[in-house]
């Protein structure tokens, strides 16, 4: 009761205190404005096309050379898209887009494009890049890029693969030198008049951050599936040729109450083609995929413990690391796919390609399906 009493007497005195209040303001003639004044971060929002853009107040975006493309913040700030649309530059903001020039229209000219990416902030550990859209011209029948090379170069670490052709959908890190003045730097020379298009999200990335991968990585994937696709797998069915000189680490972050991977050929056609001869769709492991493999570390169908390898008898072994030939199996010369499992952690998949490929050898490169499996 005490306390029923104690709250009543409150606000019986605050409302006299806002009575008396007013009616001095009255007697006085003075009027007052009330103000609502909302305050909100510059976090990430989603335009209205759908792109990743930052939200801030219109006048923000218009001083940074940004377009504003909806509202965030319940209604109360921009979101901001910005864009480099030149061919090279400096980027110094997170979530900006790289397009070529003209873009969409497609870009033909000839030359050197080079993009140093500039830290927003000096605790930034790893810039990332999403290429939602990336065509330049196709790799040569035996995977070289002769005409087009893209290349980016870390801070430290060494310099990513060489890529050309079609690779939309992939994504690379490269380390940002935190707190250094030193950048990281994104490089296209084209030669030739061919068409190519690009439309690229950099993300700058915290070293706190839980999307921050852990080192050695080309790339990182989060979730307990997703799909990996060796660079200009996507290329037209007349052209398919992985490239050459791939060597890189793909990471996935292993999610809470999951101790386990497995990766299986997902649908596309030609889903598993490495290091074989024409004609030849049988699995390949070990060392017969010297020249070319993807690393599965101690995997074995299934989780089973149970694999073969060449030549007959077979010899069994309960796990393998390296895989090639025409079809995922931890049975060497088999021609039934696989789930190949692994529980060795951090979760990666290594791809290694050499410097040699044959013509006409239709060897598409992977694209392979992954899924976490809980503990």
């Amino acid at each position: 009761m005490k306390t029923v009493l104690f709250l009543v007497i409150i606000i019986y005195n605050c409302n006299s205190l806002f009575n008396i209040s007013k009616s001095s303001a009255d007697r006085n003639g003075k009027l007052f404005s009330i103000f609502a004044i909302t305050n909100f971060p510059n976090s990430e929002c989603t335009s209205s096309s759908g792109e990743c853009g930052t939200c801030m107040t219109a006048s923000e975006c218009s001083g940074q050379g940004g377009q504003v493309d909806g509202s965030c913040a319940s209604g109360f700030g921009s979101c901001c898209l910005l864009y480099v649309d030149t061919c090279g530059g400096t980027v110094d903001k997170n979530n900006t887009y790289i397009r070529n020039p003209g873009y969409p229209s497609s870009y033909t000219t000839a030359g050197t494009c080079t993009w140093t990416f500039a830290k927003c902030s000096s605790n930034i550990c790893q810039i990332r890049l999403d290429y939602d859209e990336h065509t330049t011209t196709a790799p040569s029948s035996q995977g070289f890029c002769l005409t087009d090379t893209v290349i980016g170069d870390p801070v430290t670490g060494p310099n990513t693969p060489t890529h050309c052709g079609e690779n939309a959908g992939q994504h690379l890190y490269l380390d940002a030198g935190a707190y250094t003045a030193d950048s990281a730097t994104l490089s296209k020379v084209l030669t030739g008049s061919a068409a190519r298009t690009w439309k690229i999200k950099v993300s700058m990335i915290e070293c706190g951050s839980r999307s921050l991968p852990p080192g050695g990585c080309l790339q990182y994937l989060t979730g307990v599936t997703g799909t990996v696709r060796s660079f200009n797998f996507l290329a037209p069915a007349s052209a398919y040729e992985h490239l050459r000189n791939q060597f890189y680490q793909v990471c996935v972050r292993r999610e809470k109450r999951f101790c386990k991977i497995g990766w299986t050929q997902s649908n596309d056609p030609d889903s598993f083609k490495l290091s074989r001869d024409p004609g030849i769709f049988g699995s390949r492991v070990e060392g017969a995929c010297n020249p070319d493999s993807v690393q599965i570390p101690a995997g074995s169908n299934g989780g089973s413990n149970d694999c073969r390898t060449q030549p007959s008898p077979a010899t069994p072994f309960p796990s393998i690391d390296r895989y090639c030939g025409g079809t995922l199996n931890c049975w060497d010369n088999s021609v039934t796919p696989a789930e190949v499992v692994s529980d060795i952690v951090p979760f990666r998949l290594g791809v290694s390609f050499n410097s040699a490929e044959q013509a006409g050898s239709n060897n598409r490169g992977f694209c392979l399906n992954y899924r976490q499996i809980m503990c």
